[in-house]
């Protein structure tokens, strides 16, 4: 119960962060930092997923990929933000990532 509120709470969060305007900063000048924003949100939603659903790897993978698509979608209408090819790819990096190491250390400690 524990680790799908933690989930919850994650995803609204990063629901939030992706759709809300932010002012321009200096860390706009760090090429490519919002790419790694988007690897590491996604990397932690799909860790908190895992933990709170018994669902397979396949059917993890498509649905929190499909939820970044639509995050870039919504992206697209809301004032100030765009839909980004790229910050897609990144969130499904992230989540792939998580499951790769996941099987690669759950192979390891058995």
């Amino acid at each position: 119960m524990l680790a799908r509120a933690l989930f919850f709470v994650v995803l609204s969060t990063a629901t939030f962060l992706f759709l809300w305007q932010f002012p321009s900063t200096g860390a706009q000048s760090i090429p490519h930092l919002d790419k790694l924003v988007h690897f590491g949100i996604f990397f932690v939603l799909a860790l908190t997923f895992h933990r709170a659903f018994a669902l397979s790897v396949k059917l993890s993978l498509l649905i929190l990929v499909c939820y970044g698509f639509l995050i870039e979608i919504a992206q697209s209408y809301a004032p100030g933000r765009s839909a980004d090819v790229y910050d897609w790819l990144a969130d499904a990096s992230g989540v792939v990532v998580y499951f790769i190491l996941h099987h690669l250390l759950s192979k390891k400690s058995r």
